[in-house]
C-alpha cells in the first residue's frame, strides 16, 4: 500500500554497536579537536585579512572611548566600588574575550564586548549590600573580585563540560522582561546621585528608592543638580540630533559623534570641573583619586573558607551574567549572519572572569550598548576587542590625573542614558500579549519582581516561571482530534479556527470537514513520556466516550472491575444529549499521527498498551492502531504494541499472553526465536505509514468488516 513502511530500522543493540565503532574510530582525534575548539583564535587569526585592520581599529578605538566613561560609571555608581575597578574589568575582559570568542570557519562573534555592564554591576552592588553590608571599601572590593573568580570557575565548568544547553530553558520573553525591569531599576537608582542626594539607600527595591528620593528631594545640592541635569540633557540632545542627521539627512559621518556622546560630555564637564576646582563656593561631588596604571589592583581571596561567604551571592551573578551575554551574542549573531557556540561563549566569559580576578576585575559579561556601537562602527574581527583593551590600558597609564575631576552627577547621567536600550525591550510586551499569554506572564514576572524587589529575586522568579511553564507544556500537551478538509489538509475542527477561516478566505465560516466513519484520527503535539502519559490516556478515552458508541454489551456487569463505570458514563451522556441526537458510529480503528512525537519512554509505551486495552474493552472487539510519520528510532518500540489481537500480548514485564495463560518471555533467545520475532515485526509494519492519508486509507480498507451495522458514510463534524 502507498506510504507503508517496508523496512525495519536497526535495533538499539545495532545502533549502540555502530555508535561505539564510530567513537573508537574518532578517539585519537577527539582531544585535539576539543583543545582547538577552546582557542578559536587559532582558527581565525591565520585567515585574517589586512583589509580588515582599519575597520577593527576604528571600531576598537570607538568602543574603547565609550568603555572608559561607562566602566567608571558602572563601577562607582552601580557596584559601589572605586572607579578603577571598572577600568580593570573593561580592559582585561576585552583582551581575553578576543582570544576565546566563538569561531566557526570565518564566522566569529566579532561584535561582542565583555566588560562591566549596568545590570551585572547593579547585581554586584546589591550582592555587596546583602552579603557584605557594613564592610570596609577594601573588604567590599575583595568580595567583588573574589566573586568574579568563582563566577568564572562556575562558567568554565558549564562551558568546558558543554552544559550550555541549560540557557535554552529560559525563553526570550522572560529575559526581555527582566532586562527591561532592570533598566528601570538602574535609572531609579541613579536619580539621587544625579541631584546630589546622599541619604537614599539605592540598593533597596526600586519602589522604595523612588519613595525615599521624593522624601529627600529637599536635600539635593545645587551644583550636583546643575551638573547632573544639564549633562543628561546634553547627552540626549547629542543622541537625538545625530540620529536625525544620520537617518533623516544621510550625514553618516555624524554617527561617531552619537557613539561618543558620553565621552564628549564627560570631557566637557570634567574640563569645567577642573576649571572651577579652586572656587570654594561651587561644591559638588567628584570621582577623586584613581591610581596610576595597575598600581591599585587587588587580587581575589582564593581560600575555601572565604569562598563560603561568596557562595550565597554566586547563583544570581552566574545566571545574570550568562543570560545577558548569550542574549547579546545571539542578537548580533542573528543580525549579522554568523553562528555562535553558546558553550564556547561561556568558556570565553569564564576565562575573562577567572583570569580577570588576578588584576582586580569584578564580574563581567557581554555589553549590549558597546556591542551595538562596535557592530555599527564596522568591526571585522575580534582584533577590535584587542584595540579596545589597549585604549583602556592607555587611559589607565596616562589619564588618571584628569579622571580625578569627573563630576559624580555626570556619571549618573551617563548610566541613565546607557540603559535606554534595555528599557526599550519593554515594547515587546504588546506583541507578547497578542501572541501567547504564558510568554506575556513570563515577561511580567521578570519585570515586576525587578521593580518591587531585587535583581537576584527577579532572576530566581523568572527562571522558576520558565521551568514551570516548560513542565506544564510537557505534562499537558495538546492532543488534536483531526478531520480532513475539502482541500485535503488535516485539522482539529475544535481548535484550528485560524486555519479554518484562512481556508475559507474572506468568509468567516468553517469549511466542511470529514473523518471516515468509525475512525479516530489523533495527533499528539509533544513527546509521549511519563509526565503526560496519564493525561493523554484520559483525554483520548474521553474523546472516544463522546464520539463513539459503547458496544461491549456482551460483558456481564459481574465480570467487570468494580471501578469500571464506562458504560454508566456513556448512558448518562446519551441521556443528556436527548432523543434527537445522532446515533454515534462504532469505533473501528485509531490512527495516530506521531509527526510531533520526538520521544517515547517506558511510561509512554505502557500508555499505548493501556489505551489499546481500554478501547477494546469499550468496543468489545479488536481495535487496530495505525501509525503515521513515526521516527525510525521509535518504530522498534512501537512494534511492541499488540496490533493483531485483543489485549496486551506482551507487556513491560516481559510477560506474554497466549491463550489466556501468562508465560514469561525467554531471557536468552535462540537464533530461531530472533528470526521468528523479526518476521512478526516485518508483518506488523503494515500498520506503519509515512503520511497520515495513507494510514487513514489503510484503516478504512482493513476494518470494513468491523462496522457491525453502523453507517458507511462520512461523519460530518
Amino acid at each position: 500500500m502507498a506510504g507503508q513502511i517496508k523496512q525495519l530500522p536497526p535495533t538499539h543493540h545495532q545502533e549502540i554497536k555502530a555508535s561505539v565503532r564510530r567513537l573508537t574510530k574518532d578517539i585519537p582525534s577527539i582531544p585535539g579537536r576539543y583543545v582547538k575548539s577552546l582557542f578559536p583564535i587559532a582558527s581565525w587569526l591565520p585567515s585574517y585579512q589586512l583589509e580588515w585592520l582599519w575597520g577593527d581599529f576604528v571600531a576598537g578605538l570607538t568602543v574603547g572611548l565609550v568603555a572608559v566613561p561607562q566602566s567608571i560609571s558602572y563601577a562607582s555608581k552601580l557596584a559601589g566600588l572605586p572607579a578603577q575597578f571598572g577600568l580593570y574589568t573593561s580592559f582585561i575582559g576585552a583582551l581575553l574575550y578576543a582570544l576565546f570568542a566563538t569561531s566557526k570557519g570565518l564566522s566569529f562573534s566579532k561584535d561582542v564586548t565583555i566588560g562591566p555592564t549596568a545590570v551585572l554591576s547593579l547585581a554586584v552592588g546589591q550582592a555587596l549590600s546583602t552579603y557584605a553590608s557594613g564592610a570596609s571599601t577594601a573588604d567590599q572590593v575583595l568580595f567583588a573580585v573574589t566573586l568574579a573568580f568563582w563566577t568564572g570557575i562556575i562558567q568554565l565548568i558549564i562551558g568546558l563540560f558543554r552544559f550550555g544547553i541549560i540557557i535554552d530553558f529560559v525563553p526570550i520573553p522572560v529575559i526581555s522582561g527582566f532586562t527591561a525591569g532592570a533598566g528601570i531599576q538602574v535609572i531609579i537608582s541613579q536619580l539621587p546621585t544625579l541631584v546630589g542626594i546622599k541619604t537614599v539607600n539605592t540598593n533597596n527595591a526600586p519602589i522604595q528608592v523612588l519613595i525615599d528620593f521624593f522624601k529627600a528631594i529637599s536635600t539635593s545640592t545645587q551644583w550636583d543638580s546643575i551638573f547632573g541635569i544639564t549633562s543628561l540633557v546634553f547627552i540626549l540632545l547629542i543622541k537625538f540630533t545625530t540620529d536625525y542627521a544620520v537617518k533623516k539627512r544621510g550625514i553618516t559621518s555624524l554617527k561617531y559623534a552619537g557613539f561618543l556622546k558620553n565621552t564628549i560630555v564627560l570631557i566637557i564637564y570634567t574640563g569645567i570641573s577642573y576649571a572651577v576646582k579652586d572656587n570654594k563656593n561651587l561644591v559638588f561631588s567628584i570621582v577623586k583619586s584613581i591610581p596610576y596604571g595597575l598600581t591599585g589592583i587587588q587580587q581575589a581571596n582564593y581560600s575555601i573558607s572565604f569562598a563560603s561567604t561568596i557562595f550565597p551571592a554566586l547563583p544570581g551573578i552566574v545566571v545574570i551574567s550568562i543570560l545577558e551575554h548569550i542574549a547579546v551574542v545571539k542578537t548580533y549573531g542573528r543580525v549579522n549572519g554568523y553562528t555562535t557556540n553558546p558553550n564556547q561563549e561561556i568558556v570565553a566569559m569564564g576565562f575573562a572572569n577567572t583570569l580577570g580576578s588576578l588584576v582586580g576585575a569584578i564580574p563581567a559579561t557581554g555589553s549590549f550598548s558597546r556591542s551595538a556601537i562596535k557592530a555599527a562602527s564596522g568591526v571585522r574581527s575580534p582584533v577590535g576587542s584587542f584595540v579596545t583593551g589597549v585604549v583602556v590600558v592607555i587611559c589607565l597609564f596616562s589619564l588618571t590625573n584628569a579622571l580625578y575631576y569627573i563630576p559624580s552627577a555626570v556619571l549618573s547621567a551617563i548610566v541613565i542614558t546607557s540603559v535606554a536600550d534595555l528599557v526599550e525591550k519593554g515594547k515587546l510586551a504588546i506583541p507578547l500579549f497578542k501572541s501567547d499569554i504564558f510568554d506575556f506572564i513570563g515577561f511580567l514576572v521578570g519585570f515586576i519582581v525587578v521593580i518591587v524587589s531585587s535583581l537576584e529575586n527577579a532572576i530566581y522568579a523568572s527562571v522558576s516561571w520558565s521551568l514551570l511553564v516548560l513542565l506544564f507544556r510537557v505534562a499537558r500537551p495538546r492532543v488534536q482530534f483531526l478531520a480532513r478538509t475539502s482541500t485535503g489538509s488535516w485539522i482539529d475542527p475544535d481548535s484550528d479556527l485560524d486555519t479554518l477561516t484562512a481556508e475559507t478566505s474572506s468568509v468567516l465560516v468553517a469549511p466542511r470537514t470529514s473523518v471516515p466513519d468509525g475512525i479516530l484520527v489523533l495527533k499528539i503535539d509533544e513527546a509521549l513520556t511519563y509526565p503526560n502519559s496519564n493525561y493523554i490516556l484520559s483525554v483520548v478515552k474521553n474523546a472516544v466516550l463522546h464520539r463513539f458508541k459503547y458496544t461491549n454489551t456482551e460483558t456481564r456487569r459481574a465480570d467487570k472491575s468494580w471501578s469500571d463505570t464506562t458504560q454508566e458514563q456513556y448512558k448518562a451522556l446519551e441521556k443528556k444529549k436527548g432523543q434527537d441526537s445522532i446515533d454515534p458510529p462504532n469505533l473501528r480503528a485509531v490512527v495516530l499521527d506521531f509527526s510531533n512525537v520526538t520521544h517515547i519512554d517506558f511510561s509512554g509505551f505502557q500508555t499505548l498498551l493501556d489505551l489499546k486495552d481500554d478501547l477494546e474493552r469499550y468496543a468489545g472487539y479488536p481495535i487496530p492502531f495505525y501509525f503515521a510519520s513515526v521516527r525510525r528510532s521509535q518504530i522498534r518500540l512501537l512494534l511492541g504494541v499488540p496490533l493483531h489481537v485483543i489485549g496486551a500480548d506482551r507487556n513491560s514485564s516481559g510477560v506474554a499472553n497466549v491463550d489466556g495463560q501468562k508465560k514469561w518471555a525467554k531471557i536468552k533467545q535462540t537464533p530461531e526465536d530472533i528470526a521468528a520475532q523479526e518476521q512478526r515485526n516485518l508483518a506488523s509494519l503494515e500498520f506503519f505509514f509515512s503520511d497520515l492519508d495513507s494510514a487513514t486509507e489503510a484503516a478504512v480498507s482493513q476494518t470494513t468488516n468491523t462496522l457491525l451495522g453502523s453507517k458507511v458514510s462520512a461523519n460530518i463534524v
